[in-house]
């Protein structure tokens, strides 16, 4: 019973640990989907990641705005969860 139980709680924290994406996955993805001006890590938990960039949004010909994106890294993927203003 406690070796089934240390199987079903060490097999997906494993999967999570092996599968959390690097510094270089998140840049290849972001020259994919969109410009790297600057792409760091802010913070890595082992089991998953947060990422952002920042990057350029234009509301007007003479209207840029700065603007910092922000990336869950979880099971080799990406997933946006939001942005702010940095400019």
């Amino acid at each position: 019973m406690r070796r089934t139980i240390v199987y079903v709680v060490a097999i997906p924290l494993l999967l999570l640990v092996v599968t959390n994406p690097g510094l270089r996955e998140f840049k290849s993805y972001l020259h994919e989907s969109r410009g790297n001006e600057i792409a760091g890590r802010d913070a890595n938990f082992f089991v998953f990641s947060l990422y952002s960039n920042i990057g350029d949004h234009i509301d007007a010909p003479r209207n840029t705005h700065m603007i910092k994106f922000r990336y869950l890294g979880i099971l080799g993927n990406f997933f946006p969860i939001g942005s702010e203003n940095v400019f």
